[in-house]
């Protein structure tokens, strides 16, 4: 299959978690760029925890918030924010619940508590930390985004009761989940953003390591999990590379002799 363009997950897939990006993956993005291959970048994190990433790979076409915003060359191409009614919905049962919630809008994000033991455990190896939310925040803002801190067993309430959002744990035991429309992931992003460069997603390439990259490895001709991947993401790709800490994605892009 004569690829043209290669997707990529940032954390646990070129970015092992809590590290640095790696020269090896660095050399590989540029050895793509000689090739004339269009790298993009599909991420859960929003514009605001990408900005250190973008300028080390030099990629401009990216899918932020697990697919609710596109942009390319810098300029926004696709747009989806929770609606209001639903973030009343979820405001109102956090409450109910007194659970604390993340708000991510695309210039910023503010947490409803700054000091609950699941916020704090959130952000606690990240750079960037979370402004308390005033009360109107998300009534003022487009909100593309949301985390909810809860226990696994807790997060039953709000998937019963705002079926227009998906929710899905960061990790198998965290105590945060994204929280997105259901009918929004990486897929829908990326078809946007593919559209824009004319290319079909069978000529697509995509790497990825977690629940929120199963869509995305569904939706091209080539998905690639992460050998630290879960295994439900594992089951559902046509090929399965080394960890992000071993160069996976280094290794992948070989195997498929893309560089």
């Amino acid at each position: 299959m004569n690829y043209k363009v290669v997707i990529l997950d940032i954390d646990g897939t070129i970015l092992p978690h809590g590290k640095t990006l790696s020269h090896a993956t660095k050399d590989a993005i540029q050895r793509l760029k000689e090739k004339q291959m269009k790298v993009v970048i599909a991420t859960g994190r929003a514009p605001y925890f990408t900005e250190s990433i973008i300028q080390e790979t030099g990629v401009d076409s990216m899918v932020f918030f697990n697919g609710s915003y596109a942009y390319h060359e810098g300029k926004e191409i696709y747009k989806s924010a929770i609606e209001k009614p639903v973030l009343e919905k979820v405001h109102q049962l956090s409450n109910d619940f007194q659970h604390p919630l993340t708000y991510l809008s695309k210039t910023s994000f503010k947490a409803t508590d700054l000091s609950h033991p699941f916020v704090l455990e959130a952000y606690q190896h990240d750079p960037w930390k979370p402004e308390l939310a005033p009360p109107q925040f998300w009534t003022d803002q487009e909100i593309y985004q949301l985390f909810l801190h809860c226990d696994v067993e807790e997060e039953q309430h709000y998937q019963t009761k705002v079926p227009e959002l998906d929710f899905r744990r960061w990790s198998s035991g965290a105590r945060t989940c994204d929280v997105n429309l259901s009918n929004s992931n990486k897929a829908v992003g990326l078809s946007k953003l593919l559209e824009k460069l004319g290319i079909a997603p069978d000529e697509a390439v995509a790497f990825g390591d977690g629940l929120n990259d199963m869509e995305m490895l569904s939706l091209v001709g080539m998905g690639v999990a992460m050998g630290n991947a879960r295994e439900e993401l594992k089951k559902v790709a046509n090929m399965v590379t080394l960890s992000a800490e071993d160069d996976g994605v280094r290794y992948g892009l070989e195997r498929l002799g893309l560089i």
